[in-house]
């Protein structure tokens, strides 16, 4: 019995959780010139998860003089320059909250009245105080460079070898002059929340490796090649499982009842301790190739995915178009309703087919990391959590990024965002694993950073033991297996959950329907093909029916002369 109790705390003990300033309640109020939410402030949102299951977040033309009455930390965000109204400086400056200034119009606020900040272009270097640590990012940033007097410096910016406060304390206040947070400086600003929410972090810093986009047209021998050779290393890969193969030039849908090998090997890698996660049903849309393709936004009209790929979608009107918000926001619940059927329709189907192949899949990444924000609410009722990273517009597919660490953004609904930040083995350049070494160490200045990566089976192992060894050399280092966490994937008839590191499958639907359903066609030709032979089916059974009732009314008649 002794010995079971140490085993459950040290289960506990080593269970990745989010950490959170006790009894937090966090409000953003932001600043924009846009009527939704900009991407940066939900990038905010995601970063701020990771300490605060309550967050807020409130234009600043929409604070009510209740706004603040449960509020612990406040953020202000001024993402473009603008004067605050009046009625929010008031409730602002009157509140006795720990506040976080970011960006624009912080000097109208009294906690930052004696800030100075001036505005720099084309800024790479950063020094990080705790670290002590030098940046060099690739792309340059325009940031505020701040002076206040007693003030913490946490990070500076580096302009002719002279270093420039960026982000500083002031008492409880804060203040970071790194504005874009979709840039690489926001690593800085996420790293200074711990020391914002005094939180103390654990020495460690996890990581996992995710084998990509297998379909059932992937080389079964090089994917055994590269999961037996992680999994001999006591890795918990993740399989990243496409459940259907669109061929691009016959359209006919390749499932794995129709490669049995390469199913084999996922099913042995599975019981192995690889954990399947869903990546689609095709990850594809219209002519495109699984795997290459787009499935859960329309890429060509840069939107989400209205219609089935057949069809011709309307293209989205802007909200400028109607005369008010009530108008437009009826206008899109309409519109969306195809993209609704559209999705759950594939999620479910994805989940089906892989538990009928006798697979667990534990969670979700979506194809290309893209999605609408509706989409990501359709995610949720399914998978409580996602890899990879986030589409944060909803209106640009390539306004997308992630967190350093463990989230829960409010834009996925209450899913668990499991970030990849390292990138991935890129055979195109010449030291690929050197590239994701350059992204792990930067990484390494935020606390309690993830190291999540991926790897395309089809490459072999020949980078394999650089990337692994690379991988386990950072500083805390521990491998993630989402089997030991609270997770869990469902349908209306099907549910995986994991327990203490075992998977369990509930499984409600017919069984004989469930050992149909992989045979059944999904393309239209394939319908088409099958609806003409049953057709024929018909018929031909009709026409012998037929004829044996002709032939028992001519024998009747026969038997009616002779008698």
């Amino acid at each position: 019995m002794r010995y079971k109790v140490i085993f459950f705390l040290f289960a506990i003990f080593c269970m990745p959780q989010l950490v959170h300033a006790q009894n937090s309640h966090v409000t953003i109020i932001y600043s924009s010139q846009s009527n939704d939410i900009p991407p940066e402030v939900y990038k905010l949102d995601a970063l701020i998860s990771r300490f605060s299951e309550n967050i807020d977040i409130v234009r600043d033309t929409e604070v009510m003089t209740n706004s603040l009455s449960k509020t612990s930390h406040l953020f202000y965000y001024g993402v473009n320059p603008s004067s605050i109204p009046e009625s929010t400086l008031e409730q602002i400056n009157q509140s006795n909250i720990p506040l976080y200034g970011i960006g624009y119009n912080v000097d109208q606020l009294n906690v930052f009245k004696q800030l100075e900040a001036i505005r720099i272009q084309g800024v790479s270097k950063f020094h990080q105080a705790r670290t002590d640590t030098n940046l060099t990012f690739e792309l340059a940033d325009t940031v505020f460079s701040v002076n206040q007097d007693d003030s913490i410096v946490h990070a500076s910016l580096i302009e002719k070898n002279t270093k420039r406060p960026l982000i500083i304390q002031t008492g409880t206040h804060f203040y970071s002059g790194a504005y874009n947070l979709l840039n690489r400086s926001s690593l800085l600003v996420a790293d200074s929340l711990y020391d914002f929410f005094k939180v103390k972090a654990k020495d460690e810093h996890l990581g996992y490796l995710r084998l990509e986009d297998i379909n059932p047209s992937t080389d079964p021998v090089l994917l055994e090649k590269v999961g037996n050779y992680l999994l001999n290393r006591d890795i918990p890969i993740l399989l990243a499982v496409i459940a259907v193969y669109v061929d691009p030039d016959s359209g006919q849908n390749v499932h794995y009842t129709d490669r049995p090998k390469l199913l084999q090997v996922i099913n042995r890698l599975e019981e192995r301790g690889a954990t399947v996660i869903s990546h689609g049903y095709t990850h594809q849309y219209r002519s495109s190739e699984t795997g290459e393709g787009f499935e859960f936004w329309d890429v060509e009209n840069n939107q989400p995915v209205l219609v089935p790929s057949n069809e011709t979608p309307p293209i989205l009107k802007q909200q400028e178009a109607f005369s008010n918000d009530h108008d437009y926001k009826q206008y899109m619940k309409t519109v969306l309703e195809g993209e609704t059927n559209y999705i759950r329709s594939k999620l479910t189907r994805s989940i089906h087919e892989l538990v009928s192949l006798d697979l667990h899949p534990l969670g979700f990444e979506a194809p290309h990391y893209t999605m609408s924000h509706s989409g990501y609410k359709l995610a949720s009722e399914q998978f409580s959590n996602i890899f990879g990273q986030v589409q944060w517009s909803n209106t640009d597919w390539e306004v997308m990024g992630t967190t350093p660490y463990i989230s829960k953004p409010t834009l996925l609904h209450g899913m668990t965002l499991y970030p990849e930040t390292i990138g991935y083995v890129r055979t195109d350049l010449p030291r690929p694993v050197e590239e994701m070494r350059r992204a792990r160490d930067e990484m390494m200045i935020v606390r309690e950073s993830m190291i999540g990566g991926f790897y395309h089976p089809y490459i072999g192992t020949e980078h394999l033991p650089a990337l692994v060894n690379m991988m386990e050399s950072t500083p805390g280092f521990r491998w993630f297996d989402l089997r030991e966490q609270d997770e869990q994937v469902s349908t209306a008839d099907v549910r995986i959950t994991s327990v203490d590191g075992t998977l369990t499958l509930r499984d409600d639907r017919s069984q004989v329907i469930n050992q149909l359903k992989p045979y059944l066609p999904t393309s239209f030709l394939e319908r088409s093909l099958l609806a003409l032979a049953l057709i024929t089916l018909v018929a031909v059974l009709t026409f012998l029916t037929y004829t044996l009732y002709l032939r028992t009314q001519r024998k009747k008649r026969l038997f009616k002369e002779r008698g």
